[in-house]
């Protein structure tokens, strides 16, 4: 375990990612859960900095790279609050990261058998991993895996959506991880939808048979096909239930599914799925829950005149990249 996080760590430090996967990587780094694996890796990390006498002291590190970055400084703050030693090593060490000195020394020494995927917004992909499993990737997800699969298991890291077609192997079970939740097959189809900020990771089961590990990895079932585990992440609630299958794989064929979301929540989809940035007042946007359904490829145009007309008391502009939620 310790291994795959510094692994995590070392690919983060090598790689450009888009703003909201790092912010919402920085955020799981600094949080409560796991301190002890994320310290040791992030330490281990520090230490190869070290040795490569890129810096001397966390102070001295972090104030050198704030001019250079033109970060303000935390000298004026009255307050400030103890933190873990390993979260202070983190904001120097992303400081690090994005400074060329450290990415063409320690970052062209890291082991590099870690590949990453990412999916911009308005598309999807399949690839194949090493093993022949095959992989189709919602919009806006990130997949972390191996050049080669070398070890007891096959594991990859998921942010985002992704649907596997799993390689048959008995001795090696495919294990996808994502944060506290992780799902094991051995050969079958599943899909795995974790996005940062939803607060809900689903785990849901086309054929055979998989293992869900989940609320810091202390609880597990085993699914059986057409069978969902939900899990949220805050309120370590979950429930397993039987959805519309056509409903989960909606976005492998285009289509666009919402069942029962408030409207907020259907723009956050319908930026991962549209190249567009949504403009609105949150005063203006009702808690009510909706349920749409639209064909394969719909423009924009089209679903949001269905939108407005269904929720009523709104209107829509699209001018460039932008669409604008107007009240009436």
């Amino acid at each position: 375990m310790k291994n795959y996080f510094q692994k995590i760590l070392t690919l983060f430090t090598r790689s450009e990612y888009p703003k909201s996967t790092q912010q919402e990587f920085y955020r799981w780094l600094v949080d409560k859960e796991h301190t002890s694996e994320k310290e040791d890796a992030l330490l281990t990390l520090w230490q190869e900095a070290l040795q490569q006498k890129i810096v001397s002291n966390t102070h001295q590190s972090y104030e050198q790279l704030r001019k250079n970055a033109n970060i303000p400084s935390i000298r004026k703050e009255r307050r400030i609050r103890p933190v873990h030693i390993w979260q202070a090593v983190a904001a120097v060490f992303f400081l690090l990261a994005a400074s060329s000195i450290y990415l063409s020394t320690i970052g062209k020494d890291a082991t590099p058998d870690l590949l990453q995927q990412y999916i911009p917004t308005a598309e999807t992909r399949t690839l194949i991993l090493p093993d022949g499993t095959e992989v189709q990737l919602n919009s806006q997800s990130t997949l972390l895996y191996p050049q080669e699969f070398t070890g007891k298991d096959r594991s990859v890291f998921l942010l985002g959506e992704a649907n596997f077609k799993v390689k048959p192997d008995k001795k090696h079970p495919f294990i996808v991880k994502s944060n506290d939740f992780q799902v094991t097959a051995l050969g079958t189809e599943f899909n795995v939808s974790a996005y940062p900020e939803n607060a809900i990771t689903a785990a849901t089961l086309i054929s055979g048979s998989v293992l869900v590990e989940y609320n810091n990895l202390n609880s597990q079932v085993i699914l059986s096909p057409n069978e969902q585990l939900a899990y949220n992440r805050h309120t370590r609630f979950h429930c397993l239930n039987n959805p519309d299958m056509m409903d989960v794989t909606a976005w492998q064929r285009g289509e666009l599914v919402f069942r029962e979301m408030n409207i907020q929540d259907i723009i956050t989809i319908l930026e991962r799925k549209y190249p567009y940035t949504f403009e609105y007042q949150l005063k203006n946007i009702k808690e009510d829950k909706y349920s749409f359904r639209f064909k394969e490829q719909a423009t924009l145009s089209e679903v949001m005149d269905v939108i407005v007309n269904v929720v009523g008391q709104m209107d829509y502009k699209i001018k460039g990249k932008r669409c604008y939620l107007i009240p009436k």
